[in-house]
């Protein structure tokens, strides 16, 4: 994690030198604002020959790539709701300061985790991450890192002193960094969707041609947006939202082109640069819809017959079920089945009769569309189950 971090720091500063006279298939675009050349994402599909059976794939949800294909370069209408990350292919380099932060040995602010100021360099890091005694006399300056910010004091050092880079290999470097919040966000409808800071992270390395190791999941430079648990609101339509500080060195916003990467561009992307003018600060542009909620009855297919009295139901969801709303799913017929309803795991509920059930009986289990997903996203439609005990 360190070792990224110090690239980004070192690229950053050479970020107008990316494009030059010789022409090169890695050449980045640094003229114009920073534009969002690609934007991988996992979806949810299905096949003409099992049209019932939900499978999952990463593909180019914007912009489009030389030599993908047609199943895997495409807009996105089903985005999958749970393992989700996304990796968002940039044109150029950004600040990567602004993206990441490094943890300190302590809090310093909210949490032990302090930005790096622009301009600041490894050997900057480095004075802050020398022992303790020393830190008052090396930590310090406009590049200083993990000074205190709290009014009182960080414990036994005073706001304003240092309390230095989390160090624990004495290499000089920040052991650890963490993605800042608020830099890079996904949006759903009203939702913002939570972001886990420390599965996402910036990526300064890589180019526009598919390296041997990592597909296209190794494109870069990049910024790697991991939602909370790997979870997106169902049946939304998504967008992405970037902090106003979020910048290249040029001081400009990120932008989303109208198609992203167009299919004409064929070659270096610096030589694409009409197919990416946006506007800074607007990704518009680029948005996605995710699946819908869906239920499925794990080892019984629909109007199952001579199903055990006394057998547990479980039922797998594609994303995890808000707890409080699985009270209104009933099952039949009357007088009602003494059943227990649990969650063995968020998006499974177990069905457990407490005591067996009436032979040679058709039951059936009804999931309202008051049943739905953690953000509060709805079943599409009710869904009905039946099966029929055993005689």
């Amino acid at each position: 994690m360190s070792a990224r971090f110090l690239i980004a720091l070192v690229v950053v500063s050479s970020v107008g030198t990316a494009c030059t006279t010789q022409e090169s298939f890695t050449n980045l675009n640094p003229d114009g604002p920073p534009a969002i050349a690609e934007v991988r994402l996992k979806e949810s599909y299905t096949n003409a020959a099992n049209p019932t059976t939900f499978l999952t794939r990463r593909v180019f949800g914007f912009g489009t790539f030389p030599d993908a294909t047609a199943d895997v370069d495409h807009d996105v209408t089903s985005a999958s709701a749970s393992g989700q990350s996304m990796r968002i292919i940039m044109d150029e380099l950004l600040l990567g300061n602004r993206l990441e932060e490094i943890q300190c040995r302590g809090q310093v602010d909210a949490d032990a985790f302090s930005s790096v100021p622009d301009g600041a360099t490894p050997d900057d890091i480095a004075a802050c991450s020398v022992n303790t005694d020393s830190l008052k006399t090396s930590c310090r300056g406009d590049h200083a890192v993990c000074i205190c910010h709290i009014a009182g004091g960080c414990g036994a050092i005073a706001e304003g002193d240092p309390v230095g880079v989390l160090d624990v290999n004495n290499d000089g470097a920040a052991d650890n960094t963490s993605f800042k919040a608020g830099a890079v966000g996904i949006k759903c409808g009203a939702i913002d969707v939570p972001i886990d800071l420390d599965m996402s992270y910036w990526n300064p390395s890589g180019d526009q041609q598919v390296p041997a190791m990592g597909g296209y999941d190794a494109l870069g430079p990049a910024i790697v947006i991991v939602p909370q648990g790997g979870n997106v609101p169902t049946n939304s339509t998504c967008g992405l939202t970037f902090g106003p500080d979020v910048l290249d060195k040029q001081g400009n916003a990120v932008c989303a082109p109208p198609a992203g990467r167009p299919a004409s561009c064929s070659g270096a992307i610096d030589t694409c640069q009409a197919g990416l003018e946006c506007t800074p600060g607007d990704v518009s542009a680029f948005s996605f819809k995710t699946e819908g909620l869906r239920v499925t009855v794990l080892g019984l297919s629909q109007n199952a017959t001579n199903v055990s009295a006394t057998t547990a139901i479980f039922v797998t969801a594609n994303a995890p079920i808000a707890a409080t709303s699985i009270g209104g799913i009933t099952i039949t017929p009357p007088p009602p089945v003494d059943f227990t309803i649990t969650q063995p795991m968020p998006a499974q509920i177990k069905f457990t009769p407490t005591t067996p059930l009436t032979a040679n009986t058709m039951y059936t289990i009804t999931f309202p569309v008051t049943v739905t997903d953690t953000f509060g996203q709805p079943l599409p439609a009710p869904y009905v189950f039946n099966f029929t005990t055993a005689p």
